[in-house]
């Protein structure tokens, strides 16, 4: 009987084998019984359907409720690329996956749209495993739009380290405003908050310029999230006659900032406007945060 067997004891055999020998069943025309039209290349995938319906819920719903006449007719998936669609296959395959950079995000995408958390641990593994200063910046987008915790934390632990560097990249320069607003409300940035603001001023008007939007446009949402007390005197005069003609800082911060200097007091100690960063240099305007040279 069936559940004679089940009871037995379990041993397992070569999982690298095993693998070897399912891949090769991935795209084999011979035994299979469903066919994918695949991307905007409409590339021809084979595959099984026990195999697919046995590791995927999603493709199990798919197989279980057909949406044509015809159950031999190709299954058209044109919003998933070749390449990433292969990729997920060989994961329901073989439980494995080869990965690169300019593929993972994709994936990930994939993993969590077909119920895949497989997959999906597999993904973020490599993006924490390769994290670089070059690569942090498309991590942390994928890491908010995707909701991974985890990804996300040690992203910005990156981008604390290294700041700097990671505001020259062009990753930076391609990030949401929503992911630059996350880096942006953290205390431990390593550096201070005049060359802060002009690298958000620089992703702003590069961002500008694609979009076809004002810069005050852009910057609505982030801007906020610089910390204008912790400019010097100069900087912030610089700043409020430069903001007079292009109006992209609202005038209550650029006040609120002029007080802070005139009284050296804060009003709440848990205000983020008056809170120092790691990267902070120390001067005299700052004493009242215990912040001197």
């Amino acid at each position: 009987m069936a559940e004679d067997y089940l009871n037995g004891q379990l041993l397992l055999g070569d999982p690298d084998e095993f693998a070897q020998e399912m891949i090769k069943l991935i795209n084999d025309k011979e035994f299979s019984d469903v066919q994918f039209v695949i991307g905007e290349e409409r590339q021809s995938i084979h595959a099984h359907k026990c195999i697919l319906a046995a590791r995927c819920e999603v493709f199990r719903a798919m197989f279980s409720t057909p949406t044509t006449p015809d159950d031999n007719a190709p299954l058209i998936l044109s919003d998933i690329k070749p390449v990433v669609f292969m990729a997920v296959l060989e994961f329901i395959y073989t439980n494995s996956c080869n990965l690169s950079s300019d593929l993972v995000i994709e994936v990930l995408a994939s993993a969590i749209e077909y119920g895949l958390d497989g997959l999906r641990k597999v993904c973020v593994r490599f993006m924490r495993e390769n994290m670089t200063v070059g690569t942090v910046c498309e991590y942390v987008q994928a890491a908010l739009t995707y909701d991974q915790v985890t990804l996300r934390e040690e992203c910005l632990q990156l981008i604390e380290q290294h700041t700097e560097e990671v505001f020259k990249t062009q990753g930076f320069t391609e990030i949401s405003d929503e992911a630059l607003i996350y880096i942006l409300k953290s205390n431990k940035l390593m550096m201070d908050e005049i060359d802060i603001l002009k690298k958000v001023t620089e992703w702003g008007t590069v961002n500008a310029v694609v979009t076809g939007l004002s810069l005050g446009e852009i910057l609505k949402n982030v801007i906020i999230h610089i910390r204008y007390p912790l400019l010097d005197k100069d900087a912030l005069s610089s700043i409020a006659a430069e903001n007079k003609i292009k109006q992209y800082i609202p005038v209550t911060l650029i006040a609120a900032a002029w007080k802070f200097h005139a009284l050296q007091k804060v009003d709440d100690p848990a205000d983020p406007q008056t809170t120092p960063r790691r990267g902070t240099v120390p001067r005299p305007s700052l004493r009242a945060l215990g912040l001197t040279s």
